[in-house]
């Protein structure tokens, strides 16, 4: 796959691109971004999972996020996001070996050593592909990165080059969203955002890829309960998912990467 491959568009392709950019300026919250990665970019990147980064790859202080309606197991998605050494982390650090060059991984290309290299964690999480790409820490401002699964087949260097040219944008529209919800998390009173110790400790365990009916035996409650403290926590930490409220958890130190 070689990415200096000369790539053009077709006008339908840049009538879409322009939609994409132009929508991406209007993404402010969480769920403006979900909608705008699940809607408009993917007419020129389809793909079924997406996991977005930020922080420092090279001190290893990455706080990773996941945002895909593809239904994806718990375990796959602690997998993925584990910032010790995940699928994301992974990609990311082979985006850094090759000159911050987009990475594409395919299982069309089998023989292929990056390929190899990623061979037995996709397989892991019954992914086809992966491509990655991100924006670096530039003055001391964290760095971006995004992941991509489950393209249509085979990866080439037009898949490459689109991500190529919207990673800016996506990077934009990502940093925006967390930009607001620092904001609001410093405007809204503490006592309406207040995490209990039993959600902490219940997020400490969907942290560790457990399931509500795990938890429940492990704290002795029932799975419904657990559910319950679930979605509360979702609702105090604005995001859609488990894999988010522990990204979300980390990001704002509720909880830590491992437990002590």
């Amino acid at each position: 796959m070689n990415m200096d491959d000369v790539v053009s568009l077709s006008a339908r392709e840049l009538e879409r691109l322009m939609h994409v950019v132009h929508s991406s300026l209007e993404v402010r919250r969480r769920n403006q971004f979900f909608l705008w990665v699940q809607g408009q970019l993917q007419s020129l990147v389809p793909h079924e999972v997406m996991v977005c980064a930020y922080g420092d790859h090279a001190r290893r202080s990455l706080v990773i996020e996941h945002f895909s309606s593809y239904p994806l197991a718990e375990q796959d998605v602690a997998g993925i996001v584990d910032p010790e050494g995940g699928l994301m982390v992974q990609g990311v650090r082979a985006w850094a070996e090759r000159g911050e060059r987009v990475v594409l991984v395919c299982s069309s290309h089998r023989d292929s050593a990056l390929f190899k290299r990623f061979e037995s964690t996709l397989f892991r999480h019954a992914l086809p592909n992966l491509a990655v790409h991100g924006m670096p820490v530039l003055s001391g401002a964290p760095g971006t990165y995004f992941a991509f699964a489950n393209l249509p087949q085979p990866l080439g260097a037009r898949q490459g080059y689109l991500i190529e040219i919207l990673t800016p944008y996506i990077h934009s529209a990502f940093v925006r969203m967390l930009a607001q919800e620092r904001q609001e998390t410093f405007e809204v009173p503490a006592v309406d955002r207040l995490i209990t110790a039993r959600e902490i400790e219940i997020l400490q365990w969907v942290r560790d890829g457990k399931s509500n009916q795990e938890i429940g035996r492990i704290l002795s409650i029932s799975p419904l309960t657990v559910k319950n403290h679930v979605q509360k926590i979702l609702k105090k930490l604005n995001v859609q998912n488990r894999a988010q409220a522990v990204a979300r958890g980390l990001s704002l130190q509720i909880i830590k990467n491992t437990v002590t």
